[in-house]
């Protein structure tokens, strides 16, 4: 094996008898030299015809046309500036870019050529892409599709792997827990919290116990999230303005807004528009939305008893067929999968990035972040499962890692540049984390309500989202839990129960249909306010799977939040009591799994923020963070979609001319 250099970036090719490399493929008629070092449809014995269908069909284009375009081609992007391989007009596979790999022998090739490389592969810094992303979940995905979209290089760097829809249905169906990680194999490399072992991932610091839940997979969290798509209501961006409580955002509803349609657009966003939930809206939803489950419908008179009202909310799950994805045929799995992928996930995102010239990286786990020395990012480090060393050089760098990882990053990048870590001369990196509280009301029904058929959550209650008394207490979102008391345990937690009281067979069947139908439980979702004390921060002697030291958050819910959530449950029990229910209960306030957020957050100020409003970072202009992790606030309102739209917003800013100076 023989090393030489071509355009700035590290190569590796088969030496020839006498030490020399083979030649690079050649024009020229029937007896011209191909990229594999053999003759044109002469003395090369491998399977050009079937290599290229091969190609084709992964992504990777087919030989390059000439030996003089190795020098002008960007070492780790792999095509010449701008334009794809001189053949094919394609994009060039990542094989290509990083090893120098024949393009036609298929994806094994290029993972042998990978391995190769030993443990240091250097690109050069200013022809290696022109973004570099880190993380595939909403953020990185939408940031990688506008970017690439306008014709940047792009590379995407995501700790974990693909995993196939089958594959994960098949986990989830086996894992005797079913809670929102049950689908998704743990996975040391790239460590994320397990479900009933959050204790074995965070380090808990405060007064109660965190348990956000995220994954670390290509298309990130967004597998197992509900399929909430809310815009933000503009109350939500004022709350100091119009409440006195909480942070302003520096950006408002108007400038959010053509990017929340093209969020909606490109999720295919189901919903009602007489229930825009506080968001206003200048044009329809792209689909019809999801209709009532038939729990929504048994609320119904009840609702109108109490003087509430109901509403449906928008959905990314496809109510028809929308862009080769199916319509929602009620599986009632969304959290953790959704078995037919009606439900959007980042994944569709990834592809079409990827279709549009970005690459990805897998298995390629970011863990730290270079300075030079005029505090500018040079490079991000990346470790390979195999124990290399990746180091990537971009214009600019986008942390996508949500807001557990991507604090972690940074103040695990320590150095004589930055020695508090990357972004942190403010102490502000990791503070500010906010959340969701919720609280769950439960009964038995005098009547059944018919749970489990449809999404898991279709409807909520207006009231208690936004007004006045927001001065006072939370706003709280009560959804009807349409997964019965327990989600998707339910149906073996009563039979066991049955059984133990000696049924079987038919009236073991009965009785579990008489129970399970009656299960009605309300859930109530808090907004919670952003304090400086409540934070995540590297725990000083314990490490996970992969030797990163461990998250230890610490948080404390205020009375501003109770408050809120204390009216909620005075609404639920009203409802459960028009309902007939018996065995009545509800538990203590709990920290969500599904909201982590505020960590690295916005503001105009850097001593109190982390980035700017165009979510630059305040000391490294080339250093960008997208994501809630840079939300000012966790309102009801979902917050995915705020994320897309943001990714978008950001692209465009990138993509202007200069935008990445």
């Amino acid at each position: 094996m023989r090393q030489r250099r071509a355009g700035g970036g590290l190569h590796r090719s088969r030496a020839r008898a006498g030490g020399q490399p083979r030649p690079a493929a050649l024009r020229g008629g029937r007896g011209a030299a191909h990229a594999c070092g053999g003759v044109r449809r002469g003395a090369c014995r491998r399977p050009h015809r079937r290599g290229r269908r091969l190609a084709t069909r992964r992504g990777f284009a087919g030989p390059a046309r000439a030996a003089g375009a190795a020098a002008a081609r960007d070492p780790l992007y792999g095509r010449d500036r701008g334009r794809g391989s001189p053949r094919t007009g394609r994009p060039l596979s990542l094989g290509a870019r990083l090893a120098g790999a024949p393009l036609h022998q298929g994806a094994r090739a290029v993972q042998r050529h990978l391995r190769r490389l030993g443990p240091h592969v250097t690109t050069d810094p200013t022809d290696a892409c022109d973004v570099a992303i880190v993380g595939s979940g909403v953020a990185g995905a939408h940031a990688a599709h506008g970017l690439a979209a306008k014709g940047l290089r792009v590379i995407v760097l995501e700790a974990g792997q693909r995993r196939s829809r089958a594959e994960l249905t098949r986990t989830f169906f086996a894992n005797p827990v079913k809670g929102p990680q049950s689908a998704y194999p743990p996975d040391p490399f790239a460590p994320f919290p397990e479900d009933d072992r959050y204790a074995d991932f965070y380090v808990q610091g405060g007064e109660m116990p965190f348990i956000g839940a995220y994954l670390r997979l290509v298309g990130g969290t967004s597998w197992h999230w509900t399929g909430f798509a809310d815009r933000l209501r503009p109350n939500d961006l004022r709350m100091r303005s119009l409440y006195g409580v909480g942070e302003d955002w520096p950006i408002g509803y108007a400038e959010l807004e053509p990017y929340y349609e093209r969020a909606e657009r490109e999720w295919g966003v189901a919903g009602d528009p007489r229930f825009t939930w506080g968001a206003p809206r200048r044009g329809p939803f792209p689909q019809p939305p999801v209709p009532p489950s038939a729990l929504d419908l048994a609320l119904a008179p009840a609702l109108t008893q109490l003087g509430l009202t109901a509403g449906l909310f928008s959905h990314a799950r496809n109510s028809v067929p929308f862009d080769g994805r199916p319509a929602c045929c009620g599986n009632n799995t969304c959290v953790p999968i959704c078995p037919i992928g009606a439900k959007y996930d980042a994944s569709v995102h990834v592809a079409k990035a990827e279709a549009a010239g970005a690459r990805l990286i897998e298995r390629a786990r970011v863990d730290f972040i270079e300075l030079d020395a005029a505090r500018r990012v040079s490079a991000l480090v990346a470790k390979r499962p195999d124990g290399a060393t990746l180091r990537v050089t971009a214009r600019h760098y986008v942390l996508c890692c949500h807001a557990i990882e991507t604090p972690r990053l940074l103040l695990a990048s320590r150095q004589a540049q930055a020695p508090n870590g990357v972004a942190n001369g403010s102490d502000n990196v990791g503070r500010w984390l906010l959340t969701q509280a919720n609280q769950d009301c439960q009964g038995l029904t005098r009547d059944p309500v018919l749970p489990y058929r449809g999404p898991q959550q279709t409807s909520g209650i207006e009231q208690m989202r936004d007004g006045a008394f927001r001065r006072d207490r939370a706003a709280v979102g009560t959804s009807f839990m349409n997964s019965g008391w327990s989600g998707n345990s339910d149906a073996t937690r009563v039979a066991r129960d049955l059984i133990a009281q000696g049924l079987k067979g038919s009236a073991l069947v009965e009785g579990l249909n008489q129970r399970v139908s009656r299960h009605l439980r309300l859930n109530a979702s808090a907004e919670t306010l952003a304090r400086r004390e409540n934070r995540v921060e590297l725990d000083p002697v314990l490490r996970d799977a992969a030797g990163i030291p461990r998250p230890r958050v610490t948080f404390a819910l205020d009375d501003y939040t109770r408050r809120g959530l204390d009216e909620a449950l005075k609404v639920n029990q009203r409802i459960l009591d028009a309902m007939g229910a018996t065995y009545v209960t509800w538990n203590a306030p709990y920290l969500s799994n599904a909201i982590i957020a505020g960590t690295t957050r916005m503001g105009r100020d850097p001593a109190v923020s982390v980035v700017g409003p165009d979510l630059r970072t305040h000391e490294h202009p080339n250093l960008s963070i997208l994501g809630p992790s840079t939300h000012v606030s966790a309102p009801v309102n979902a917050p995915s979609l705020t994320v897309a739209a943001m990714a978008y917003r950001l692209a465009d800013r990138l993509g202007a001319p200069g935008g990445l100076d």
